[in-house]
Order: structure tokens, then sequence, then C-alpha cells
């Protein structure tokens, strides 16, 4: 999955202030230090635009699994599928008697 990092696009930015646990602060210092990150301030922009993509993944592959149970949009998938059927046919003689 790709991500779109704010350093790499300049958008408008605003100042925040984040209470985090000294844990957390020191790994976050030891992955700055191992060349992870160039800052702290990238790094976790990085890890909430790699989270919040992951939340947005999950958001749209539970409505996919919603149409799955949905008895009219698969019966109207199914009547799509018949529809395009014979052009389908056609489109794969055409490819397979391409040189």
């Amino acid at each position: 999955m790709t991500t779109r990092t704010a350093t790499a696009v300049r958008e408008p930015r605003v100042r925040t202030t984040l209470d985090l646990p000294t844990s957390l602060r020191d790994r976050i210092q030891f992955a700055i230090e191992r060349g992870v990150a160039p800052s702290q301030n990238t790094l976790i922009i990085q890890a909430l635009e790699e989270h919040l993509a992951r939340v947005e993944q999950a958001r749209i592959d539970a409505e996919f699994a919603h149409m799955e149970e949905d008895e009219t949009y698969r019966t109207l998938q199914l009547q799509i599928a018949a529809e395009f059927a014979h052009a389908d046919w056609e489109a794969l003689q055409a490819e397979e008697t391409q040189p």
C-alpha cells in the first residue's frame, strides 16, 4: 500500500502538541538514530498516515463484504454478467486468434 506523506507534498501545516509515553518517545528516538526517518515529526506523520490508510482500507473492505451479502446487488451482478457473456466470449476468441 502506497501512502502519500505530507513531507513529500508541502501542504499547509498546523502545529500541535502530543503527550507521548516515555517508552514510545524512546522508541521513536531509537528509530531516528537508525535512519528510519530524518526526524521525530516525519516519523509520526508517516506512522499516522499509514495507520489512517489501513483504517480507510478496512472501511472499504467492510463495505465490499456487505455488498457480497446484498441479494439485490448479487442479482444485478449476475444479470450484468449474463448480458455481457457473449461480448466476453467474442473478445476472448479475438484475443486467441491474434498472432
